[in-house]
């Protein structure tokens, strides 16, 4: 009788340890399924973060375009008229917008031209003034959060001082 019990004892033993080492190996598949989704569900999350961060630029970009168009058109504009005050509210509007979504114009004229914010579209000759200068805006440059969404063309002074 001892033996049957010892011999169904090491049957149950077996079984149980064949079930723990099963209930292992499910647990350590499904630890790393977990793993993987996790992984997964991050990259698609930081794929999607920098598309929808590219298409605002692509957006922001497109109303610069209309922003400069404005910029022209006020700057050739010489009466004060109620067209005028329509127009610089348009332009207030748009202003306010960009800076709604953090872009933000940035000032170029009597700085020094800087390649990774300005574009040189000409350079002036002159030795009475400080080599590198920039004395004229053609458009302006604006940043998105601190980074250069856009370069400003600028006309720079060269020297012969130098």
């Amino acid at each position: 009788m001892d033996d049957k019990k010892e011999e169904k004892q090491k049957i149950d033993d077996s079984l149980v340890e064949t079930l723990k080492k099963q209930a292992d190996e499910y647990l350590k598949g499904w630890q790393t399924e977990r793993a993987n989704l996790l992984n997964y569900q991050k990259s698609e999350q930081e794929r999607i973060s920098k598309m929808i961060s590219q298409n605002e630029k692509n957006i922001l970009l497109e109303i610069l375009s209309i922003i400069d168009n404005f910029d022209l058109l006020i700057k050739n504009l010489n009466k004060k008229d109620d067209y005028t005050k329509g127009i610089n509210l348009v332009y207030d509007q748009l202003n306010s917008f960009l800076k709604k979504h953090n872009c933000i114009a940035f000032e170029s004229i009597n700085t020094k031209f800087d390649p990774s914010l300005h574009e040189a579209i000409e350079m002036i000759k002159d030795d009475k003034k400080e080599n590198n200068l920039i004395v004229d805006e053609i458009q302006k440059g604006y940043k998105l959060n601190e980074s250069i969404l856009r370069p400003a063309k600028v006309k720079v002074i060269i020297n012969s001082k130098n």
